[in-house]
């Protein structure tokens, strides 16, 4: 008997779960249709709901090193990008700094050619001055003066003269003196001389004047 009624129990109880979970389900699968039909995921948002975001942060810790790596690379590229413009405006600027050092020795070369014709100008302008000094005056009196310088210096001088200066002068000099000079006389390049009272117009040869 007493078995009787607790099975009796137990089916009025599965009854009354039966009748109380069918309409739950009802209304579950009605919520999830209306949810379909609204465009949401009612699995995800269960999910979401019971789980919270691990799924998402998950995901976000999937796809993490790929955007990281992509990152490293775009700055990669971005430094070697970086890296040959440098190195062209290296190769340019050497670029300049050879093209001004080439201008520099230009212009040294250029100074210096100017100089040593300059120099050149001078020592044929005084030799110019000299020989028309000498030239001009009285043999004895530039024979006295020669007779004082030493020999090579004198040698120097004598040597800017044309022909018949430099034999006007010896002949008032000393022998010895004069001996000396002739050993180091030289002929003039280029000497244009006149006699008597025509006007004479002398080129000597470039030297050096200590």
């Amino acid at each position: 008997m007493n078995e009787k009624k607790k099975s009796g129990f137990g089916i009025k109880l599965l009854k009354f779960f039966l009748a109380l979970l069918i309409p739950i389900l009802f209304l579950l699968l009605l919520t999830g249709l209306f949810l379909k039909l609204a465009g949401i995921d009612p699995v995800s948002q269960a999910k979401s709901l019971i789980f919270g975001n691990g799924g998402n942060s998950a995901a976000q810790t999937a796809g993490a090193p790929a955007s990281t790596t992509a990152g490293l690379k775009q700055q990669i590229a971005g430094q070697n990008s970086t890296i040959t413009q440098q190195n062209g405006m290296i190769s340019q600027l050497k670029n300049q700094v050879t093209q001004l050092q080439n201008q520099l020795k230009q212009a040294q070369s250029q100074a210096n050619q100017q100089n040593q014709a300059q120099k050149s100008q001078n020592n044929a302008a005084l030799q110019t001055v000299y020989a028309q000094t000498y030239k001009n005056m009285d043999p004895a009196k530039a024979a006295a003066i020669f007779n004082q310088l030493p020999v090579n210096k004198a040698a120097t001088y004598i040597n800017m003269l044309d022909d018949a200066t430099k034999a006007a002068i010896l002949q008032n000099m000393t022998p010895a003196k004069a001996a000396a000079l002739t050993q180091l006389l030289k002929a003039p390049q280029n000497t244009n001389a006149t006699t008597g009272s025509s006007s004479s117009s002398t080129s000597v040869t470039t030297t050096t004047v200590p």
